[in-house]
């Protein structure tokens, strides 16, 4: 059975407008008005390096205000642990939280704690396995209508879905979807593009190599909620015509 949530009606409307006022256009709820299967929690485990993992949360409001952020006050809080790790994870915005850890592999766990309510203890996953990207461009021009570039990553053959993607200030950003997890993806004469009058532009550009997983929300929060898990890693190219 669900608990109800016991403040004054007279404090619940005064405290949300508050809040409403504090922020402008009421973009942000307190914990304490929200029922935790109204939650949606959208949990991001990501490392880019060697020795960090970093795990962040976006806490929202379900249905139709889930644009809301919700600010965990009183003692609602959220604690994020691996292995013998565990942090408590700090507000780095309205209804962003965030931990550090200093491995970047293995089991996470991220626990709602709730002063009235019912807490959200098993929201789970794992990181896929870290990899270093082998390929070196060094200064080597590429040209976009011409050369094939051929990115090459180790190890490889893990169980996680693979992305490419490519962002550089004079062509258009790219996702690629990499079948499998081959070690390598060639990028094709043709497939980058630049802007409209940039075509004569070179610029570098950041190549990223994402590998993703899926987590375990807990069942206690919204079903929108989620736990996605990603290994990344960069690397640049200069992009000629």
């Amino acid at each position: 059975m669900r608990q109800r949530l016991s403040l004054p009606h007279s404090a619940s409307v005064f405290g949300l407008v508050v809040l409403a006022f504090a922020v402008g256009c009421g973009t942000t709820t307190s914990s304490s008005q929200i029922h935790t299967a109204q939650l949606v929690a959208l949990i991001d485990i990501t490392s880019e390096q060697r020795n960090e993992a970093v795990v962040s949360a976006d806490i929202v409001v379900s249905g139709q205000s889930s644009n809301s952020h919700v600010v965990l006050e009183g003692d609602d809080h959220l604690e994020a642990s691996s292995g013998a790790e565990q942090h408590p994870m700090l507000s780095v915005g309205n209804g962003t939280y965030e931990a550090r850890f200093a491995h970047p592999t293995g089991n996470f766990a991220i626990t709602l704690v709730r002063g009235v309510g019912v807490p959200a203890a098993r929201s789970v996953g794992t990181l896929p396995a870290t990899f270093e990207i082998t390929a070196s461009f060094g200064e080597q021009p590429f040209s976009r209508a011409n050369d094939a570039l051929t990115l090459r990553w180790s190890p490889a053959e893990s169980a996680a879905d693979v992305t490419v993607e490519l962002e550089g200030d004079c062509v258009h950003s790219e996702e690629f979807q990499v079948q499998g997890d081959p070690g390598s993806f060639v990028i094709e004469p043709g497939r980058l593009t630049a802007w409209k009058n940039q075509e004569q532009d070179a610029c570098g550009v950041v190549l990223r190599v994402v590998r993703t997983c899926k987590g375990h929300p807990d069942p206690t929060l919204d079903s929108d909620s989620s736990v996605v898990l990603r290994q990344i890693r960069s690397t640049r190219f200069l992009s000629a015509p």
